[in-house]
């Protein structure tokens, strides 16, 4: 049951994964001789990929806030509404201008997504499964990325956008029909109906009575609380959670992933790979999904902080190999020996993102804030995450110009080296562990910076 009700709401992060993927296959349609818009500029090309990190910003701001008021499953139900828009406005308006707002609009859809879902998926699971109940988001995220790159390469531009429509069906059909947050039910005296969701979210066997203390103790003092910034920032333990949170959220996109994503043909046209860059792309978002479900079954087994480590180490690996080919290439050596070696670096680089900081961070988001903070502070962190993807997308394509694609992704590698370092020494480890122990846990000072629990298979 539970995983039903998680992945229902994760279908919105199929559609976020599908407005991001939307790029990497229509760019070089719009960009080329058959195109109906005329030939686009650089700052043109970038505009349209970033404007849905714009989009995004504006989205999540207010999320937590409506979802505090209307409940979760009705805050998660209207970002369908901005997708619908954004694809509406792309199959039937032909132009630019309407392409700059369809992607604006689908951004402020995607923003709230991202901050109300690992909430939603964070307050309906038990500690135990809570990370892999967690993992369901990038999960149907990838698989929206993958269902781009695929539809994008073999259907027409028209066709395309109407499948990404049709998509946001199960989501409208589905989320109806999933049960509130008990904590929001709680927070709104409305204890029976939590009791009942939680009766059916645990099962009849188990006794609900304990959890439900502990959600009415977590309100009570949540009632002399703004839940505001200046309650987030306040405490020892709040400032520690939102420095692990926007961290992550740094380093999450400044290790290049989404310049990959969004611009995966035209790395592949420019390494002048023997692979078909379509077919390629395609590779790529399908090593995503299998990488995310792996994560979704070994996360509430190895623990989140080693994931991070191992996950930052082999990025560095991946860029400097991949910086030092474009190198070789720049400077005139014949590289059609090595033609395999973009994909397959560029597969490795997604598998061991997905296994750490593609999944992980959102999966802290959601058990590390106490229910007065956990609003505010997921919107901050999905803020960040959107303003550095906005940076990232817009940029890429100039620091490709100017500083060339070996110093591109040099520049990157440097990033993930240091994600290493704040994994380390920053980032606690929650797995299996309750609100209050985390919170605990971040009250005081870390005994040992190496935690990294290992349960036997």
């Amino acid at each position: 049951m539970r995983a039903c009700c998680s992945c229902a709401a994760a279908l919105g992060g199929m559609q976020t994964g599908i407005t991001l993927g939307w790029t990497s296959p229509i760019l070089p349609y719009l960009t080329s001789a058959e195109s109906f818009l005329p030939e686009l500029s650089e700052d043109q090309i970038s505009s349209i990929t970033s404007l849905l990190a714009l989009g995004a910003i504006v989205g999540a701001v207010p999320a937590g806030k409506i979802a505090d008021r209307i409940g979760r499953k009705w805050a998660i139900f209207l970002t369908a509404v901005p997708f619908a828009v954004c694809w509406f406005t792309l199959f039937t308006i032909r132009n630019l201008n309407s392409i700059y707002v369809a992607r604006f609009i689908g951004g402020i859809g995607a923003g709230a997504v991202c901050v109300l879902v690992p909430v939603y998926a964070g307050e309906i699971a038990q500690p135990s499964i809570r990370g892999a109940l967690g993992a369901l988001f990038p999960l149907l995220f990838s698989l929206g990325i993958m269902f781009s790159y695929v539809a994008g390469a073999y259907c027409s531009y028209v066709i395309f956008n109407l499948a990404c429509c049709a998509i946001l069906i199960p989501f409208v059909l589905g989320v109806p029909f999933i049960p509130e947050s008990p904590m929001w039910l709680v927070q709104k005296n409305r204890k029976i109906q939590a009791i009942k969701i939680l009766t059916i979210l645990r099962g009849s066997h188990y006794d609900v009575t304990e959890e439900i203390a502990v959600l009415q103790d977590d309100v009570n003092r949540m009632e002399n609380l703004s839940g505001g910034l200046k309650d987030l920032v306040g405490t020892k333990a709040g400032r520690r959670a939102a420095i692990t949170c926007v961290g992550l959220m740094f380093f999450q996109q400044l290790c290049g992933i989404d310049a990959v994503l969004f611009y995966t043909v035209n790395i592949f046209q420019a390494a002048n790979s023997t692979i078909d860059p379509f077919l390629a792309t395609i590779i790529i978002g399908f090593t995503e999904v299998v990488m995310t479900i792996f994560v979704a079954i070994v996360i509430d087994r190895f623990g989140r902080k080693p994931l991070l480590i191992i996950s930052g180490i082999m990025m560095t690996i991946c860029l400097s190999v991949l910086g030092y080919y474009f190198k070789l290439k720049d400077g005139g050596n014949d590289m059609s020996t090595f033609g395999w070696l973009p994909l397959a670096n560029l597969a490795l680089f997604n598998i061991v993102f997905s296994i750490g900081y593609g999944s992980v961070p959102f999966t802290v988001i959601s058990e590390i804030f106490p229910p007065e903070t956990k609003g505010v502070a997921s919107s901050m962190s999905i803020v960040v995450h959107w303003s550095l993807v906005f940076a990232v997308t817009k940029l890429f394509p100039t620091m490709e110009y100017r500083m060339g694609q070996a110093m591109t992704f040099w520049t990157f590698s440097c990033f993930t080296a240091a994600s290493v370092i704040f994994s380390y020494f920053v980032v606690p480890e929650t797995k299996g562990k309750t609100l209050q122990e985390i919170q605990s846990k971040l009250k005081r000072r870390q005994k040992s910076k190496t935690e990294c629990q290992v349960e036997p298979v």
